[in-house]
């Protein structure tokens, strides 16, 4: 399953490659707010119940948002080599009614993330200001969540940590506000293979999700 994605990678650094010799080697950097779909799992029940023990690991999806830094670097006149990198994070809190039964607390949810992607693009110039890309990349993402209840006595349960290796495309366009910075942004697509484990139980799924992400953009 893994040398799947690994002959994806090989494929997508050898077409960016490609035109390397002779070409010019315009370089862009962009920071950008991010919207995507986390992909965790918990032991469910939740562990700490007395008589009521944990018997598997069920998947969920959840939205999550971040930022994330993208570096571009043209290896020929139309391809371009990029990498980035970002966290993503979601928080939840919910108070008691007004009607609840006395020493009902707060209850919160909290997820935290991360990835890295490495992809090729095809990188067209529209007039002198403006250029699309569009191009195929793997990401690795990791990420867990963590429940929290106030209520006496209390409780608190952190998840270990899902990972996900996906294989995706996106198309995006940066466009030039003054000489060296613009704004980019980009809308994209992904399906990869994520996995979990925890005390012995084990959960693997194909999720699929879109994303999108925009921000500032630097040629360099």
């Amino acid at each position: 399953m893994y040398r799947m994605f690994a002959v994806a990678l090989l494929l997508v650094v050898s077409a960016s490659v490609a035109s390397a010799a002779g070409a010019t080697k315009t370089k862009f950097l962009a920071l950008q707010l991010t919207s995507g779909s986390a992909d965790l799992a918990s032991l469910s029940p939740f562990p700490g119940n007395p008589g009521n023990p944990p018997l598997s690991a069920p998947a969920y999806d959840h939205p999550e948002y971040g930022i994330k830094a993208e570096f571009w670097s043209e290896m020929g006149p139309e391809y371009a080599f990029n990498i980035s990198g970002g966290v993503g994070l979601f928080g939840e809190e919910d108070k008691a009614a007004s009607g609840a039964p006395a020493g009902t607390g707060t209850f919160k949810y909290t997820q935290s993330s991360y990835n890295i992607r490495v992809g090729g693009d095809r990188l067209l110039s529209v007039g002198d200001k403006s250029y699309i890309f569009f191009g195929p990349g793997i990401e690795y993402w990791s990420g867990k969540a963590k429940f929290e209840d106030t209520t006496s006595p209390g409780f608190s349960y952190e998840t270990k940590n899902t990972t996900r290796i996906s294989i995706g495309a996106r198309i995006g366009g940066n466009m030039m506000v003054g000489p060296t910075w613009g704004i980019t942004g980009q809308v994209g697509t992904k399906i990869g293979h994520a996995s979990y484990k925890e005390d012995g139980a084990e959960m693997t799924w194909w999720p699929s999700s879109m994303e999108g992400n925009v921000g500032l953009v630097f040629k360099l």
